[in-house]
């Protein structure tokens, strides 16, 4: 049963939501898959919150919201902003699973976590895993990436040892082609079996340390 002040704040929230202004922008509370900025991707995750409130707000608004570990980050000629969506059951909506069902998932998940990638520069997009998507924005951004050798481990140093060493800087000069020894370029490393997903910020250059399955 409500309390009287739940009441009230619901009244106070009715009376705030129904001053906001029309919304004309991105639909709301459904996924978008075609090309939008990020401005209007903000406003729109920040109208659904005025709305709707922060609580389950990922899962419930079915809308794309900002990465908390990939900030917005601008180079000369690119730019990267990378969000996120969730379209997975909700928890304890799965099917349960019985004796004599096929292999895979019971239950109706429309997805799964999924990652998009903007260039706002270029009007430029990417949607898949996060990994993908980090990787086709290089293609995008530094294409000629993929054949870059891979980064010695005893010049790497432990991960996230980005200092920009003589040694490391005599490699690189080396071995990597000047448009990808520029602020923002990536390096490819490779690492053991865990810790493989490609990191922004872990590059001497500043960009993706980017990571390369170890070989059996």
């Amino acid at each position: 049963m409500s309390t009287l002040m739940e009441m009230i704040d619901g009244l106070i929230h009715e009376a705030d939501v129904a001053a906001l202004p029309d919304w004309t922008g991105i639909p709301l509370g459904v996924p978008v898959f075609d090309y939008h900025h990020p401005d209007e991707l903000d406003a729109a995750w920040r109208r659904w919150v005025e709305v709707n409130g922060n609580f389950n707000c990922i899962f419930l608004s079915r809308m794309w919201h900002r990465s908390h570990t990939v900030p917005h980050t601008e180079l000369d000629s690119h730019s990267i902003d990378e969000y996120s969506i969730d379209l997975r059951c909700a928890a304890g909506a799965h099917g349960w699973r019985t004796a004599g069902d096929e292999p895979g998932r019971v239950c109706q998940c429309v997805g799964d976590i999924t990652t998009q990638v903007i260039c706002a520069v270029c009007s430029w997009h990417h949607i898949g895993t996060e990994d993908e998507c980090i990787e086709a924005w290089h293609d995008h951004a530094f294409p000629g990436w993929r054949d870059l050798p891979i980064l010695p481990a005893k010049l790497r140093g432990t991960m996230g040892g980005t200092t920009m060493t003589p040694k490391v800087e005599e490699w690189l000069q080396k071995n990597y082609p000047d448009e990808l020894r520029v602020p923002g370029a990536p390096i490819r490393t490779t690492r053991g079996k865990y810790g493989t997903r490609h990191v922004l910020g872990y590059s001497p250059y500043g960009g993706y340390d980017l990571s390369v399955p170890e070989e059996a």
